[in-house]
């Protein structure tokens, strides 16, 4: 390892994935099914009913365990309800097929099965050590040490390690040595940018990582999904989201009067501009381009109970319905706001590459923004979205806004 000095990173192996575990899943997934079949029907031979039902909750566990680990690549440390979230969601798919098929099942059974999934699928998920990795200062692998938030040792050998880490677009050429010993040991060398996105959620925001941030998305035919199934939410939801729609209403006529909803202007896909709705939570018309905190004295205690859990967004429902905004996706900014802080922050217009989300990963992050510097790390967060948007990612963002909106997350 001469000219060069790598130090040693040990981090979770989802941050990495230097190998791929789905023949682990594979093994995995049908001991509960079997093991429960053991426990309430007994050692085989079992009837062609029996194995039927043995074998497709064997299948609805394998589904839960690979959705619950390409969920978990995301940073967050949510494993119990990924878990849960994922297993639920199978396990009611297994149910409604074995109903619409009439075919044999008992309640206990899959009781049974479901219990000793979840266990083992939250030990496959956190079970395994960390990755060992060699580190190559500089460039954004200063920025994954300051993220990190502790001192390195020095590596003195590459073995034991399963992968290289650095910044290929600010490569020491001394370090070339070291990157031909890896790839001539068949080392995956990881470039530090991805494994800061991995362990942070957030995309450097040197001007050439975003810009590669939106180079590299691949997103085929998955925004035409996107735009199917978050209507078909939207309206599965909309009998509840109009009853609590009223319910604020009245509440927001008693306090405030007429109207009760206002409209401001946001910008959207592309940089269009459009009106979102919301309830009214403060004296007056709000002024344009002011932000939450210089509008705190305007806003009544009923505003601010439905700005901490949200509820003042509600409206913005029928926004996902006329296509002007998505369930998922950067947070609208004003149209004052945004044009400001495009002129300020080079790579600000990358992030109406897709379409405003009425939740965000920025926002499930962070929360809300307010200045240059808070939206310099909203950003990042938001880049990190355009590069990684996918279907499992929306639901991971989905599943962490039911547990932060209640909290009142870092809402203003």
């Amino acid at each position: 390892m001469a000219g060069v000095s790598a130090l040693e990173l040990r981090i979770p192996y989802r941050v990495a994935q230097t190998r791929s575990r789905t023949g682990l899943a594979l093994a995995l997934a049908p001991l509960p099914s079997l093991v429960a079949g053991l426990l309430l029907f007994g050692a085989p031979p079992w009837g062609e009913g029996v194995w039927l039902l043995v074998g497709l909750t064997a299948l609805a566990h394998l589904l839960a365990f690979l959705a619950t680990e390409r969920m978990a690549r995301y940073p967050g440390q949510e494993s119990w309800s990924l878990v849960g979230f994922n297993l639920l969601l199978f396990t009611l798919f297994l149910v409604a097929v074995l109903a619409m098929g009439r075919l044999y099942y008992s309640r206990g059974y899959l009781l049974t099965a479901t219990l000793l999934a979840f266990p083992l699928l939250l030990l496959y998920l956190r079970g395994l050590p960390p990755v060992r990795l060699a580190l190559l200062p500089g460039g954004v692998a200063d920025g994954l040490l300051r993220a990190l938030g502790r001192e390195l040792p020095p590596l003195r050998g590459l073995e034991g390690v399963e992968g290289v880490v650095a910044d290929l677009h600010r490569l020491d050429p001394r370090a070339l040595p070291l990157l031909a010993g890896a790839a001539f040991r068949g080392l995956p060398i990881l470039h530090a940018a991805r494994v800061y996105e991995g362990y942070t959620g957030r995309v450097p925001l040197e001007l050439a990582e975003g810009l590669f941030a939106l180079a590299e998305r691949e997103r085929g035919l998955y925004p035409l999904f996107k735009r199917a199934w978050e209507v078909g939410l939207v309206l599965f939801l909309s009998p509840l989201a109009l009853l609590v729609g009223l319910l604020v209403a009245l509440a927001v006529y008693l306090d405030l009067g007429r109207p009760v909803l206002f409209a401001q202007e946001r910008v959207g896909l592309g940089g269009r501009a459009f009106k979102a709705y919301k309830f009214r939570t403060m004296r007056g018309a709000p002024r344009e381009g002011a932000y939450a905190g210089e509008e705190a004295e305007r806003i009544t205690p009923l505003g601010r109970f439905l700005r901490r859990y949200r509820l003042d967004e509600l409206p913005q429902l029928w926004n996902v319905l006329r296509g002007e905004m998505a369930l998922v996706g950067p947070r609208p900014e004003q149209r004052v706001l945004a044009e400001a802080y495009a002129r300020e922050i080079p790579l600000y217009a990358l992030r109406h590459t897709v379409q405003p989300g009425l939740t965000g990963w920025a926002q499930v992050h962070q929360g809300y923004a307010e200045g240059k510097e808070e939206t310099l790390v909203k950003l990042s967060y938001d880049l990190y979205y355009v590069k990684h948007l996918s279907f499992f990612l929306d639901l991971r963002i989905l599943l962490r806004t039911i547990w932060v909106v209640p909290s009142g997350f870092r809402a203003k």
